[in-house]
């Protein structure tokens, strides 16, 4: 079964023991849905561990809030207002960190760039050490901020406009760093004009899904 990544799942680890076993059990049966979209699924799973950490804030043992078996929990919170309501959080969620980690990944690629250059001319702004660790850094962020942003490509499925757009414009910045002189040249500009493309061609998609959420539950 391919893995699929839960939101928040860390929460989950804060709960108590009785209620860590009800969401392992119902959350199984959801995953292995296999007519529940990537998304579906993490909603799903995020409704039921709300569900929980609530009960468990009321003082209400697990087996009175969850008295029936599992899989009757799972077909709950596998479709109705409840799970429309979760997916428009997620989707606002995500839509964030695409935004967020897009961002970063520009900051960051643009010191590797940097490194790179200096690197190549031999002129670092402290020594070479410094500037090295600093590289690797920004290097282990920028690597960490892309697969938040391919993770959120892939679940709503935007195409492969992005993985083109990013390999386009890192190759173009790479080549102009190597034959470049000067630390002053058009990569950043590349990388915000990628940057941007991207949240306008993705804009449009969260838009319509937060617009289909918002119309199911009225």
């Amino acid at each position: 079964m391919k893995r699929i990544h839960i939101d928040n799942l860390y929460l989950a680890k804060k709960l108590p023991e009785d209620y860590r076993r009800v969401f392992d059990e119902i959350s199984g049966i959801i995953l292995a849905d296999s007519s529940l979209s990537d998304l579906d699924k993490s909603a799903a799973a995020n409704a039921v561990l709300e569900s929980c950490r609530k009960n468990a804030r009321a003082g209400v043992s697990a087996s009175q809030a969850f008295p029936d078996p599992p899989s009757r929990y799972a077909v709950r919170f596998s479709g109705g207002p409840a799970l429309k309501e979760m997916k428009e959080k997620l989707c606002r969620q995500d839509y964030e960190k695409f935004v967020i980690s897009s961002i970063w990944t520009v900051f960051t690629v643009s010191i590797v760039l940097l490194f790179l250059n200096n690197l190549v001319t031999g002129r670092y702004l402290l020594a070479y050490w410094a500037d090295a660790a600093v590289g690797c850094i920004a290097g282990a962020v920028a690597v960490q901020n892309y697969r938040v942003r391919h993770r959120i490509v892939k679940r709503y499925e935007l195409g492969s406009l992005y993985l083109r757009l990013d390999l386009v414009t890192l190759s173009a910045c790479v080549f102009i760093k190597l034959v470049s002189r000067s630390n002053f040249d058009i990569t950043y500009l590349l990388l915000v004009i990628s940057f941007f493309v991207s949240k306008k061609n993705a804009s449009p998609r969260f838009e319509r899904l937060l617009s289909s959420c918002s119309q199911t539950k009225v």
